[in-house]
């Protein structure tokens, strides 16, 4: 994290532990409390009884033989999957893990080799993409990159997370709109309705939530999404939501958790404050908040999709050393964030973020080729002083109108840079639709 940024606390990293343990139980073939998995394959259960059975000295010669011929389970569990024994076979990627045990991994090669080529080519200080299948959940591709020598590259902790895609390291920003905006929704607050409301560019201030004198500006969520409308949040939070809307909707969208995965990952984090000024701020997006890239992405595809965080997932399968493959259990969503309806007015907002709002520019430069496909999304911008870092996000899906993908991209810059998140997300969107024809 930054310098300047106080670390998560150690009962962060016990849940981690307590989460990894519960995921990597798939590996093992059994539950937390030793009990069969659910989803366990029928052949497993056939070799468990078979395995039980005791020999029957009355059975004939050649029933005995073939009990003794009978295949029985690996007698090692696969372990945890280690970053460092990821490789590339074929157009597949795999993990090498204990026992002679083999992953197979959801992320697909040549997309995981163009967003990386993509954030070294951006020279961005630190930064992480992460681009999931909106039905499945799956990691497509999973990259980022660290110039450790850089002044505004943050102290890591060696025993954090082995991938900048699953840190806490910045602040949520304006993403958190997308949170706020929900709540908004699931409250009874029109989409379409205008509101009037105080300007407020840069930061939120008391005077921001006083009533908007005569001639102030007015807006609807949806203009106030696209160009994330600080003022607007601020006011709309103050007077439609409760403190305990907000917390209740930060939980349902997965923050405060940790999202089950097979690699060590930070919870993102949603402090609600019970100060009112700091709580619309919060609303607007400054501060209370972190962010792990992969939680962006389940973020962007909730709203993609019918309103449920999905459950995401980087292995396939497994390959026993006797051969046998174990396919993935389907372990349905993580949660469910919002209504369908809320999700499906969330998704039209976010498309005109990139038609209309925040977007527009970056995206004036989306390839000619691919013009009929729309993207959604929403932008994040945040800064610290010192080192002056400039965090960029970029949360979002296309096509709008039929999600496929889901991308999450932060960008952690100086005050020199080369490319922000949504200009890394452009270029990793605009990859993976050439290469799907």
């Amino acid at each position: 994290m930054s310098r300047s940024v106080r670390l998560i606390g150690p009962w962060f990293l016990l849940a981690h532990l307590v989460a990894l343990h519960l995921v990597l139980t798939w590996f093992d073939g059994s539950s937390a409390d030793g009990a069969p998995l659910a989803a366990e394959p029928a052949y497993i259960a056939e070799l468990k009884d078979t395995q039980a059975i005791e020999p029957d000295p009355t059975a004939e010669a050649a029933d005995d033989a073939a009990d003794r011929e009978a295949i029985t389970l690996p007698a090692h569990r696969p372990g945890a999957l280690d970053p460092s024994r990821i490789y590339t076979d074929g157009d597949v990627m795999r993990a090498d893990l204990q026992h002679g045990w083999v992953a197979e991994l959801t992320t697909v090669p040549d997309l995981q080799a163009a967003a990386t080529r993509i954030l070294n080519r951006g020279k961005v200080p630190f930064g992480a993409v992460v681009l999931l299948d909106v039905a499945s959940g799956d990691v497509l591709a999973m990259a980022d990159r660290f110039d450790a020598e850089h002044p505004v590259a943050p102290a890591l902790d060696p025993d954090g997370p082995p991938h900048l895609a699953l840190r806490a390291l910045a602040p949520s920003a304006s993403v958190f709109k997308i949170v706020t905006s929900a709540a908004l929704l699931e409250v009874g607050v029109s989409g379409k309705r205008e509101y009037a409301y105080n300007p407020a560019r840069r930061r939120v201030y008391e005077e921001t939530l006083a009533r908007p004198g005569p001639g102030a500006p007015r807006s609807d969520m949806g203009d106030a999404l696209a160009s994330s409308n600080n003022g607007y949040f601020s006011r709309m939070a103050n007077n439609k939501l409760a403190r305990e809307d907000l917390d209740l909707i930060s939980r349902r969208f997965a923050f405060n958790q940790v999202v089950p995965f097979p690699l060590l990952t930070d919870a993102s984090t949603a402090a609600v404050p019970r100060n009112t000024l700091e709580r619309a701020r919060m609303a607007a997006g400054f501060w209370h908040t972190r962010l792990t890239p992969l939680h962006g992405a389940l973020i962007a595809a909730a709203v993609a999709g019918d309103g449920t965080v999905p459950m995401p997932r980087m292995v396939r399968r497994l390959e026993g050393p006797d051969g046998r493959v174990v396919d993935a259990p389907d372990r349905g969503p993580l949660s469910r964030a919002m209504k369908p309806e809320t999700a499906a007015h969330l998704r039209g907002m976010m498309a005109r973020t990139v038609s209309h709002g925040t977007g527009r520019r970056a995206f004036a430069k989306w390839p000619k080729s691919l013009a009929k496909i729309a993207v959604a999304g929403k932008t994040g911008t945040l800064a610290i002083r010192d080192p002056y870092t400039a965090y960029t996000w970029f949360v979002g899906f296309a096509p709008a109108d039929d999600p496929q993908v889901a991308i999450a991209v932060m960008v952690g810059n100086g005050e020199l840079w080369w490319q922000r998140a949504i200009d890394i997300a452009r270029d990793v969107l605009a990859d993976y639709f050439r290469r799907q024809g």
